[in-house]
């Protein structure tokens, strides 16, 4: 264990994985912690964190209504015990259920999506891939899909920026919706942590991982977005989910910050 190199007083062993966190000032409108810029730049599947914009344009379009909104499960087997169920807009995000964003996709059509993609001006705006893949990896959740839509941490912080100032191209009820339904816990230290994971893997062996952790911190007059991104450079041996992962090491920076 002593041989492993860490980074970052201890947080990143990077020779397992190469990773990087932003986490930016929205009151003083300043970058606090840059780590690994230029990973940051790298452009990846969003994986699960798209269910962040996707709500946003859900909320918007009025495919749901408002957090209760509920869709009926196909009675299909899924991966998780947890997706075999009806769900609701605040347990679609909570549950981070593949088939529910699917739904919402297929009712909405590409050409809106697409619309909204260019507005939000996110990431490489490529929704190529189609309806119900164009975000998520191979393994475990699709076999072979086109993950066409491609997104970096600056990216994604400069989309988190514009959602928590309401300044995306949407009705300032699909803000406070899309907002409401990400509130995950109040931190130790008394600040509300809003946030989305995402989990993904190279290939169909699901051994080696890509995870992201895309936040919002408010709390004691002070305000922040955050984005955690890695992806596992070795082959790793039953591992937990990425956007798992990226969430602890989330907690971890922010700690150092005082603000977990």
């Amino acid at each position: 264990m002593s041989s492993k190199k860490t980074t970052d007083e201890g947080l990143i062993n990077d020779q397992e994985i190469s990773a990087c966190f932003l986490l930016y000032d929205l009151k003083k409108q300043k970058f606090v912690k840059e780590y690994n810029p230029e990973r940051c730049k790298l452009r990846q599947t969003p994986c699960s964190t798209f269910k962040v914009p996707l709500a946003a344009m859900a909320f918007d379009s009025g495919i749901l209504k408002d957090e209760n909104t509920t869709l009926k499960w196909s009675g299909e087997k899924q991966f998780f015990d947890s997706w075999n169920r009806d769900h609701t807009a605040s347990s679609w995000m909570k549950e981070s259920v593949v088939w529910y964003s699917q739904k919402i996709t297929k009712k909405m059509g590409k050409n809106k999506i697409q619309k909204y993609l260019d507005q939000f001006d996110y990431g490489n705006e490529n929704m190529s891939g189609g309806l119900t893949n164009a975000w998520l990896t191979p393994a475990p959740f699709s076999k072979k899909v086109d993950n066409s839509i491609s997104i970096s941490g600056y990216e994604q912080i400069e989309f988190l920026k514009k959602l928590w100032s309401n300044q995306l191209p949407i009705s300032q009820k699909a803000h406070e919706l899309t907002q409401k339904i990400t509130l995950l816990e109040i931190t130790p230290q008394g600040y509300a942590l809003s946030g989305k994971t995402g989990s993904g893997f190279f290939d169909l062996t699901s051994n080696r991982r890509i995870g992201w952790f895309i936040a919002h911190i408010k709390g004691n007059g002070q305000e922040y977005v955050s984005v955690m991104n890695f992806h596992d450079l070795r082959v790793q041996d039953k591992p937990e989910f990425g956007g798992m992962m990226a969430r602890k090491l989330t907690k971890e920076f922010l700690q150092k910050q005082g603000l977990y």
